[in-house]
């Protein structure tokens, strides 16, 4: 009988590995009708019921396995396979230590062991594993991939990158492999270096979406916008349900002026797979157009916050030392802005100016690529806690631990925010602050600060979720650049042309705002307009074209890319006026151009959003420069363009002016702050 059965089961085996594995399953049952205990054929047949879908059959049939015969390696590595697509990782990670303590050599059982535990969260073994599985076979190429993954998921991307060079030496064909270096060198700030590995995945293997979705965002770090929409649309192409390179793609179109198009981009990726950053992309692109209301808008981000944060479990009641109510307060700040860019200046003049007797500073920065700006703000704070690195829940623990009062945000639904770190609750005053001018829609953020300008009492309060906390003058102060070169002559005097412009985000150019200033050019002859256009030549023809279905000649519009910080500051120097761009009004930007000696002109809206043009120019003491109409606006604009005596004088006195008004007096600014952040706090108590 012994032989029969050994003869059958090899035949079943045969069988099975050529894939009839129909004819294998009459071969293993008909084997255990005879023993009910041969391991072999329990743990193959277990293999047979797992892809019919009957797990509970296999693990039945795996654990019989192991029971007749406790060294039955397949049927431990096996049954570890099986926990693991049923995620239960610890069960899965004592399945493959079993087999290891069979067979202290076997590679696959380190590989699958270090997937288990990092599907439990442990890196840290996760990499000894993989480690341990290319030693034992160094032509293991998924052991590479995953190794280096690993490290680079926790960090270590030199590390990554070694391993990933180490890989494609041995297997130079193998796109993943130029795919994953290329993935790692991008993460540690070398687009230059990624682009070529990525561009060798995809002709190795044209369509790979995940390597034309990785190359689109090299290819966007380095500015090359068209491009990387060219392989977003491709990845789409190759997966439909790809939901980052829809997400990615939406993101890149937001950024250069594109709305209409990213926001059905974005609205496909949340509907392939709901996700919070996707979804405050979508709110930011919401925000820019001129259809939603300030009512559709609020219902917008209540939602999002319904979805995603308000449900998240809060810590408990936050620690309140117990003492003097007066005693200095304890503020953290919580941005993905910690770094050259618009809001560092807002972040600076916060932290140069804060009372330390009155105010301790933590900083919790969520920066993934460090640089000048972060190390000089990192000097300004008291407490520099970074949380790039920490999970929601664990940022949340950490603020909770650092007695935090007053928690504020900076970031709203821009890159790089931690909203759900403030759903938890880790402070028993939460804020948000200039870095977003709609609501943020969670309801354990307190208050929005703001200023009886941008939100006049008695009139916007329903606008938002957080309850307003007014500053008596301005919102946010401006930080004047000292690189900025002096304003010129205004260049109108000098001939008939009178330039109109805008420097903001194309992002800006909402279809009334692009509609409103086409008439503003056809009310003022001779006239032409500068507009900001990214750095997508698509993106320039695109509004160039928006203009001329308009009536607008082209040659009347001059569309400039996105420039340094020094070309940036001259090209205002041929504006005569700025325009702001509305619904979603400049805010850096306007005062920017006022720096530069050219006034702004406004359309006074019903939020925040619409509202930081009134506020500005009103705190300078310029309201006749504020419309309350886009017919207004067009009005005005035209009143000024033959007003030019009176445009030179200002246009000499308005850095003046900037510098002695509540935008530019940053002591006092802050001390406001303070005073509020006492209020919220006392209101606490």
């Amino acid at each position: 009988m012994i032989p029969s059965l050994d003869a059958t089961f090899a035949e079943a085996v045969s069988r099975h590995q050529a894939g009839d594995t129909d004819a294998a399953e009459r071969l293993y049952r008909l084997i255990l009708d005879n023993n009910p205990g041969h391991a072999g054929a329990l743990s193959n047949l277990g293999v047979i019921v797992v892809r019919t879908g009957d797990t509970q059959e296999a693990l039945r049939l795996y654990t019989a396995a192991i029971a007749a015969n406790p060294n039955q390696l397949d049927a431990h590595f096996n049954l570890g396979n099986l926990y693991r697509k049923l995620n239960r990782p610890k069960d899965a990670a004592a399945s493959y230590q079993a087999v290891l303590r069979i067979d202290p050599t076997h590679p696959r059982a380190f590989l699958n062991l270090g997937l288990a535990v990092s599907d439990a969260g442990d890196w840290q073994t996760a990499i000894d594993c993989f480690r341990r599985a290319v030693a034992l076979d160094p032509g293991l190429a998924e052991g590479y991939n995953l190794l280096g993954d690993a490290l680079f998921r926790t960090g270590r991307n030199q590390d990554a990158v070694a391993v990933f060079q180490d890989f494609v030496a041995k297997c130079p064909d193998e796109p993943r492999g130029h795919h994953n270096l290329g993935l790692a060198l991008a993460a540690k700030g070398d687009y230059e270096g990624a682009v070529p590995e990525l561009e060798l995945a995809l002709k190795l293997r044209p369509d790979y979406p995940d390597a034309h979705n990785s190359l689109g965002v090299a290819l966007e770090a380095l500015g090359r916008a068209d491009e990387a929409q060219d392989h977003y649309r491709r990845a789409t192409e190759l997966r439909s349900e790809f939901a980052d390179a829809w997400s990615n793609l939406g993101t890149s179109l937001t950024e250069q002026g594109r709305v209409p198009e990213a926001v059905d981009a974005l609205r496909k990726a949340l509907a392939l797979r709901p996700d919070p950053r996707t979804g405050s992309n979508l709110l930011l692109a919401l925000g820019y157009q001129s259809g939603p209301t300030p009512e559709d808008l609020r219902s917008e981000h209540a939602a999002w916050a319904a979805r995603y944060a308000d449900p998240l479990p809060r810590l408990g009641p936050p620690r309140r030392p117990a003492g003097d109510p007066n005693r200095r307060l304890k503020v953290g700040y919580v941005s993905g802005d910690f770094r050259a860019h618009t809001a560092a200046g807002l972040i600076e003049l916060l932290l140069t100016h804060h009372d330390r007797n009155q105010v301790h500073v933590t900083c919790y920065p969520n920066v993934t690529r460090a640089d000048e700006t972060t190390d000089r703000l990192r000097r300004l704070a008291d407490t520099w806690r970074p949380v790039t690195g920490l999970s929601d829940g664990e940022a949340a623990e950490t603020v909770r631990a650092d007695e935090i009062d007053v928690l504020v945000d900076l970031s709203g639904h821009t890159a790089g925010n931690r909203l759900q770190v403030f759903a938890r609750r880790p402070a028993p005053v939460q804020l948000t602050m200039f870095g977003y001018p709609c609501t943020t829609g969670v309801k354990a953020i307190d208050y929005r600060v703001s200023d009886p300008f941008a939100d006049p009492p008695g009139e916007t309060e329903t606008l938002y979720t957080e309850a307003i906390l007014r500053l008596p003058e301005v919102a946010w102060a401006y930080h004047p650049p000292a690189a900025a070169p002096s304003p010129t002559a205004l260049p109108s005097q000098a001939r008939r042309t009178f330039t109109f412009g805008c420097l903001n985000n194309p992002a800006k150019l909402s279809d009334a705002c692009v509609e409103t200033w086409a008439r503003v050019l056809q009310a003022v002859p001779r006239s032409r307009l500068v507009l900001l256009a990214g750095r997508s030549a698509e993106a320039a023809r695109a509004t160039t074209e928006r203009f001329t279905q308009l009536g607008v000649m082209a040659d009347r519009l001059e569309l400039v890319y996105r420039l340094p910080a020094g070309e940036y500051f001259e090209a205002y120097q041929p504006l005569d006026l700025a325009l702001d761009p509305f619904p979603y009004n400049g805010g850096v930007t306007t005062c920017d151009a006022l720096w530069m000696g050219i006034p702004v002109l406004t359309v006074a809206g019903r939020d925040y959003r619409s509202r930081q043009g009134v506020s500005i120019l009103n705190n300078l003491g310029l309201p006749e420069f504020v419309a309350d109409s886009p017919d207004k606006l067009v009005e005005l604009a035209a009143i000024w363009s033959e007003q030019r005596a009176g445009l030179a004088d200002l246009r000499g006195s308005l850095r003046e002016m900037v510098e002695s008004c509540p935008l530019t007096q940053g002591v006092k600014y802050v001390r406001n702050l303070e005073a509020a952040y006492r209020t919220a706090w006392h209101k606490s108590l």
